[in-house]
């Protein structure tokens, strides 16, 4: 029966075993992920990752929790009502950041961005998460701007998000430099859009 971690030791394995389930999430459809594939990755014997997962389906939802739990944490500390308030683009723009972050972390996060079909796991994972953004952007804006009515801020934020996700899915897969052009780019538009629908209505 699996366990759970207990000592430092045991922790370290189970976090390089999610690391690795996370890579190979990335990498592979989660259909094509097993045990030993698994076990090569994070440097553990096959029995190790018994000891503290039932199989492979049971690392799969450990990681998606993982992630799952850093996202939120991350939005509730990042993108505050004060931050939306303050200057809609800029939180639009720290929003690109933290995802960015967190996906250098979990490249699984990926399909959040890219709209990856390739399977039924990612597609869940992608909605999971997009709804997890978007329900806290909109409680956010909610707090942020009381006085606009639902319905337009609830478009104007669609709009806004719209924007990014079309130009992070553009991110070009060349130089660093590049990339680093585009995503200057990308956060000046949904800057942009997102300050001209919202600060006239700033007290």
């Amino acid at each position: 029966m699996p366990r759970t971690p207990t000592q430092s030791r045991s922790r370290a394995r189970v976090d390089r075993i999610l690391k690795a389930a996370a890579g190979l999430l990335a990498d592979e459809s989660a259909e094509k992920i097993t045990v030993r594939a698994l076990a090569a990755r994070s440097r553990v014997s096959v029995g190790t990752i018994y000891q503290f997962f039932k199989d492979v389906e049971a690392v799969r939802a450990a990681v998606a929790e993982q992630t799952y739990a850093e996202f939120k944490s991350s939005l509730a500390t990042h993108l505050t009502a004060d931050a939306a308030r303050a200057s809609p683009g800029e939180f639009f723009c720290r929003l690109i950041d933290v995802v960015g972050g967190l996906r250098k972390r979990y490249p699984q996060v990926g399909c959040l961005v890219r709209g990856d079909n390739s399977d039924e796991l990612r597609m869940a994972f992608a909605s999971e998460l997009r709804e997890l953004i978007a329900g806290h952007i909109r409680s956010t804006f909610a707090h942020a701007f009381p006085n606009m009515p639902k319905a337009e801020r609830e478009l104007k934020l669609e709009v806004a998000q719209s924007v990014m996700l079309g130009a992070l899915r553009a991110m070009p897969s060349g130089p660093k430099a590049a990339r680093l052009r585009h995503l200057k780019q990308s956060k000046a538009a949904v800057s942009l859009y997102a300050n001209a629908s919202f600060i006239p209505l700033c007290p």
